[in-house]
């Protein structure tokens, strides 16, 4: 076993004498002192008083007219009628995990078999994507055991799974049936479809019958599914995930009362910014370029409601966490593995070729842009961070640290200065909320990063603020520009739409420098929605801040780590924020409000819940 590994405590025993001996050294007491000089400062101000003590909103909120009657609205359950085919669905997907391999098996040989045998049999060719699946299904009709009998039998399923909190215990012994005809007939069906209607379609098919009717019978489903493809596929898929994932939560929530629905003052704000982004479609110039931007903030707002109120235990949490770290890896790996092939297209406009030379490279991985992309490494690489840290067995901590370091390398990657700026940040405020001897580390890693890191990443990360070059003179042009904007605007901002914003940004561009957006997050909020945008926006950030810094102080490990984390990785986020318009990109907006909403779960945890066992 890799935690009773010889090699694994042989190094555990020599860094616990390594930190020994460092924390007992004049450089260690030194270091110590100063450590606790700030979290005495920080602890006796009022910034800290304000974050972990009760304000007078919180304390009145459920007892005021507005958290009345939204505890009201809320608990509104029309009555309805059970329905035998919605009852008939739900227990077929409860018991799937308990069907014999032996029926999957006969729905892919089918599946695959149909349309390969037919079309080899009309045109003499054999299609290599279905006569795969066909082949996927033969080994499967020799096994008579179910998914759940060979998860609970096999040391490397459980361990696997172990990484998203699935235990053995989850999947309760129940009654195995086999259903093959009705396996049979889906997969007949499907094969037929793919015969006549092509390979397109039937990946179509096949992903919308499952998955549609998985996410309609387990909201959960869409969640893990929307947390893992957001920074994967294109937005159109992702803004379809959502909508079926929230048409799922409503109709558990109206029909059902499956689904519970939970209100808290800072959820106040969030709804009262969804207003508003509605509501700055009338005011813009081109109401039709700013109602699709619009809807799309709203239904990600909507799905953030979704998220906090499904994810309502600390193991859907913490398997939520784990989803979004390895989509995390995902990302990553493709990134390094375009730099390393050179298999992608760079934009002159991305580096200051002068100043940097041509030899630089800048991968985007599957988010367009390295800045975009450096954004969500700031999440992905805390994160991973996190789970090092409260993971109890080695295997998953060494798979952490795997997922770590390959964000880690894909920012280095993506040579945006501001990503680095906001990790760098991130890293810091983690440190002094979980674990004070990080900073530690960190100061010494700071003293030896000169004569580590490559001269190209150096100089890369020493032109911070440089007017010589060129991304950094463009974008103090646009700042320029979009605070002439705001001297106009400013009481209710333009409305939302890159059309929309260009139209009115041209008339007041410095040295002819066009964009399509303001290249940072809270300019742009204040250009669409003007000052009450903003207003929103901090209060909810701070509703945000406030429910974080209350669990790092209490409850499991696991909550107060993942608290932390979050907490950093947001802080990091918005210090990239100064730098872009980390909101431009769909796909990020989309991971920010997941990010929100794991947050809210968190804060919404009981104490007995945040201590229970996963």
């Amino acid at each position: 076993m890799i935690g009773q590994s010889l090699i694994i405590s042989f190094f555990t025993a020599v860094w616990a004498k390594f930190i020994h001996y460092f924390n007992h050294s004049v450089t260690g007491r030194w270091l110590g002192s100063f450590s606790q000089f700030f979290v005495k400062v920080w602890r006796g101000s009022g910034f800290f008083n304000l974050l972990h003590g009760e304000t007078w909103l919180e304390r009145g909120f459920e007892g005021s007219k507005v958290g009345g009657f939204l505890g009201r609205f809320i608990a509104f359950k029309p009555k309805t009628a059970n329905s035998v085919i919605i009852s008939a669905v739900a227990s077929f997907c409860d018991g799937l995990p308990h069907v014999p391999l032996r029926s999957f098996g006969i729905f892919f040989v089918l599946a695959g078999g149909i349309p390969a045998v037919a079309t080899f049999a009309t045109v003499g060719y054999l299609t290599p994507f279905f006569a795969a699946v066909a082949a996927l299904g033969v080994p499967l009709l020799l096994l008579n055991r179910s998914p759940a009998q060979l998860y609970g039998g096999s040391f490397v399923l459980q361990k696997a799974f172990g990484f998203y909190f699935i235990t053995p215990e989850m999947l309760e012994a129940k009654e195995t049936h086999h259903h093959i005809p009705l396996f049979a007939l889906l997969g007949a069906g499907l094969g037929t479809v793919g015969f006549f209607a092509g390979l397109m379609p039937f990946v179509l098919a096949a992903g919308g019958i499952v998955g549609g009717l998985l996410i309609l019978h387990r909201v959960e489903v869409g969640i893990f599914a929307t947390a893992f493809f957001a920074p994967i596929l294109p937005t159109m898929f992702i803004l379809g995930l959502i909508a079926l994932t929230t048409l799922s939560f409503a109709a558990k929530w109206l029909i059902s009362g499956k689904a519970t629905l939970k209100i808290t003052y800072t959820d106040v704000f969030v709804m009262l910014f969804a207003i508003l982004i509605a509501f700055s479609v009338t005011i813009s110039f081109n109401p039709a370029n700013s109602a699709p931007s619009a809807g799309v903030y709203v239904l990600f707002i909507t799905f953030y409601f979704v998220v906090k109120n499904t994810m309502a235990t600390k193991g859907k949490l913490l398997a939520l966490t784990a989803v979004l770290a390895t989509s995390g890896l995902v990302v990553a790996a493709f990134g390094i593995w375009q730099r390393v092939t050179g298999n992608f297209v760079m934009t002159a406009a991305w580096l200051d070729a002068d100043m940097f030379g041509t030899a630089t490279a800048r991968i985007y991985s599957t988010l367009e842009n390295p800045n975009v992309l450096g954004g969500y490494l700031i999440f992905a690489a805390i994160i991973a961070f996190a789970m090092i840290y409260y993971y109890r067995d080695w295997l998953h901590k060494l798979v952490a640290l795997g997922i770590f370091g390959a964000a880690g390398l894909c920012m280095v990657f993506t040579h945006s200065r501001g990503a680095w700026l906001g990790l760098i940040f991130a890293a810091a405020v983690f440190a002094l909320m979980r674990d004070r001897r990080l900073v530690v580390l960190g100061l010494l890693g700071l003293i030896a990063a000169p004569f580590l890191i490559p001269p190209d990443i150096l100089q890369r990360f020493l032109s911070i603020g440089d007017l010589a070059d060129t991304s950094t003179s463009y974008r103090v042009s646009i700042w320029l520009g979009a605070v002439d904007m705001l001297r106009v605007f400013w009481p209710i901002g333009i409305g939302q739409g890159v059309e929309n914003f260009n139209f009115i940004y041209n008339l007041y561009a410095y040295n002819a420098v066009f964009t399509q957006h303001s290249h940072n997050l809270y300019l742009q909020i204040m250009i669409y929605f003007g000052i009450g945008g903003f207003g929103l926006f901090l209060l909810i950030m701070g509703g945000f801040f406030k429910g974080l810094f209350r669990c790092a102080n209490r409850g499991s490990l696991e909550v107060k780590t993942l608290a932390a984390a979050l907490a950093a990785g947001m802080a990091g986020f918005l210090v990239k924020g100064f730098t872009d318009n980390v909101w431009y990109n769909f796909r990020v907006l989309a991971f920010f409000w997941i990010i929100m909403a794991l947050a809210a779960g968190i804060a919404n945890l009981k104490g007995e819940i945040a201590n229970e066992k996963v």
